[in-house]
């Protein structure tokens, strides 16, 4: 067979442009394939690093913590012993300062300032005189120091110093409250600490934080009492405040700070991590700070050392995927060229062979279904035309149907309003002849039966004349209900919304309904078809309430707007299940509901009926405004 597709305008060739285009897709999906695998695979691995390198960043800052609270515990027991030391005065023997004699109270100085690891010397002062012939180095008039002696022996407790400067003079004092055999705070020992004095600054130059730190002990006011850092004692930091902080805790602290003031004469501000430790026996902590940089500095060099191996191994991923590329792509070019040509109609070249992996059994596969597409082309462009020919024999075949079935409904239509226009039409002529001759008839022999009861003195006859005349008026009342169901007046003079309300107070609130109406927008008259065909539509949703609701009461909202109206009605009765209710033709349940359906239809507007059992049932009605009735 010869019978093929004509080739396209354009069939493309197999040029050495569209090789290269097809290595480079190629090429490229590989790489971003194994890319992909690789970034997955090291965001895995990335993860991983991450949660070990905070795991390391907070084990260096508890390194941190724990050797500020190590060198806190060290300071602390050796203040603590001299002021137990402090405090062994008062039980030294013959020490009495109310005695004369006082070389025993000078004796236990001595003793003291032997036996002290902290204190170049040892006062004794009661009631703001000194006992000791030495002076403190700030002197006996010290304002700081009477300060702390008073809160001393008003207290009774003893106590710590921050540091006490008077003129170039720096000083630290431990004050222990002694009692006489009254038990009243009769001395105060002061223990006198140089912060410049070697056995001061060993208190903490025995630590070793590490390269660039420096563990400093600092008072209250954030001043630098001892350090192991050059030229930080007397500095006064910016600390203050979080060495306060850090002692009313009671517990180790690991702060940051951003932008730490650096000891004369640097005036930079590094970002520095700080461990802080208070002291039990001292207003005073111990501080831990290294730069940021060299506290971290083996987490930031482990997370370099992960990126670089990372970017490695994603580099080696991408190299092999190339060359795995390159290795297959003039094959796949053969074979790309080829489909190219089977796909543009050319289907006369064969397919050469191209070994016997993979991509040769593709090659000959293709060569197959080539052979093949060009047997069937032939047959498949036959099938093609008679099934062309059929299409369009059935296509005119339903567009005569759909043009009939189209009429069929607007015949339907036009007939169903007119139908309905005849029953408003038949129920006008029937209220009215109902109105001008029954009722009057009735009207008459209600009058004449009147009358007659005044003319027979018989009391059995008056009574039943009586009987005959309310029977007679009982039926003109129900004659004037039916007038009314068949076309109530108030619709053609006061129109749709007085009629509603109208009708819904006289069936509904006799049966001791309740009837909630609300308004929304201006009222209006309507066409006359649209008021007729609504009403018609709200007189049978309040039928069915009144017959089988079973309701406490009922909401009515109308809203009116330029361009429709929508009327909803609303009730807690029983409701029902629209799914039980039967075809219709089976019975009349049912009917109500699609004569409502059909008004609205032809209003070309929409009905909503949203029911169920025990919940009640809302009807929602919405139509639009037309310039043109379509309502005949």
């Amino acid at each position: 067979m010869s019978a093929i597709a004509p080739p396209g305008p354009a069939s493309p060739q197999p040029t050495r442009t569209g090789a290269r285009s097809a290595r480079r897709s190629l090429q490229t999906r590989v790489l971003l394939l194994v890319g992909s695998g690789m970034l997955a695979s090291l965001a895995i691995m990335g993860g991983a690093s991450w949660l070990y390198l905070n795991s390391l960043g907070r084990q260096l800052l508890s390194e941190r913590e724990m050797l500020a609270h190590s060198v806190a515990d060290h300071v602390d027991y050796v203040l603590q012993a001299d002021l137990e030391t402090l405090q062994g005065i008062s039980s030294k023997p013959g020490v009495n300062v109310d005695h004369r004699d006082p070389e025993p109270e000078r004796l236990a100085i001595s003793d003291a300032n032997l036996r002290a690891r902290l204190f170049d010397s040892v006062f004794l002062a009661s009631n703001g005189t000194w006992l000791s012939e030495q002076s403190p180095a700030v002197g006996r008039s010290c304002q700081p120091l009477l300060q702390l002696l008073r809160e001393a022996q008003s207290t009774g407790r003893p106590a710590v110093s921050s540091q006490v400067t008077a003129g170039d003079v720096r000083r630290l004092y431990a004050l222990v409250p002694l009692r006489d055999w009254h038990g009243q705070v009769a001395t105060v020992a002061v223990g006198e600490i140089d912060p410049a004095s070697p056995r001061f600054r060993a208190l903490v130059a025995t630590a070793g934080p590490g390269d660039g730190a420096s563990v400093d002990l600092l008072d209250t006011t954030g001043i630098v009492l001892a350090s192991t850092g050059a030229g930080r004692a007397s500095f006064h930091t910016d600390h203050a405040a979080l060495v306060r902080r850090v002692l009313e805790r009671g517990r180790p602290s690991v702060e940051t700070c951003p932008d730490c003031r650096q000891p004369p004469p640097s005036t930079d501000r590094v970002s520095e991590v700080m461990a802080m430790a208070p002291l039990s026996s001292a207003p005073w902590a111990v501080s831990v700070r290294q730069a940021e940089h060299q506290a971290f500095a083996p987490v930031f060099a482990l997370g370099r050392n992960i990126l670089l191996v990372g970017s490695g191994l994603l580099a080696l991923a991408l190299l092999f995927a190339w060359g795995v590329a390159r290795s297959v792509r003039k094959p796949l070019a053969v074979l790309t060229g080829a489909a190219e040509r089977i796909a543009g109609g050319n289907l006369d070249k064969p397919i050469p062979a191209l070994g016997e992996d993979e991509v040769g059994r593709l090659g000959r596969s293709l060569e197959h279904m080539r052979v093949a597409l060009q047997a069937s082309i032939g047959e498949v462009e036959r099938a093609n035309v008679e099934l062309e020919e059929r299409v369009r024999a059935r296509t005119s075949e339903l567009e005569g149907l759909y043009r009939e079935l189209q009429a069929r409904e607007q015949w339907r239509g036009q007939l169903l309003a007119k139908v309905i226009a005849a029953q408003e039409e038949e129920r006008k002529r029937l209220a009215r002849e109902l109105h001008d001759e029954t009722s009057q008839t009735l009207s008459a022999l209600a009058m004449r039966l009147e009358t007659a009861v005044a003319a027979f003195p018989s009391e059995l006859s008056r009574q039943r004349l009586i009987e005959a005349k309310d029977l007679t008026v009982k039926t003109l009342d129900e004659l004037h209900r039916l007038i009314y169901d068949l076309r109530p007046s108030v619709l053609d003079d006061l129109g749709l919304l007085s009629a509603i309300r109208w009708y819904a107070e006289r069936h509904l609130e006799p049966l001791g309904v309740g009837v909630h109406w609300e308004l929304s927008g201006q009222e209006r008259r309507l066409q006359p078809e649209v008021e007729t065909a609504l009403f018609r539509v709200v007189q049978e949703a309040i039928t069915n309430i009144a017959k089988y609701a079973h309701a406490e009461s009922v909401l009515i909202q109308c809203v009116l707007k330029d361009d429709g109206i929508g009327i909803e009605i609303e009730d807690d009765g029983d409701g029902f299940d629209p799914a039980n209710l039967p075809a219709t033709g089976e019975t009349r349940r049912g009917l109500g509901l699609m004569g409502m359906r059909e008004r609205v239809a032809l209003l070309g507007g929409t009905i909503e009926i949203d029911a169920a059992p025990g919940k009640g049932v809302r009807i929602a009605v919405n139509v639009p405004f037309k310039r043109e009735a379509s309502y005949v």
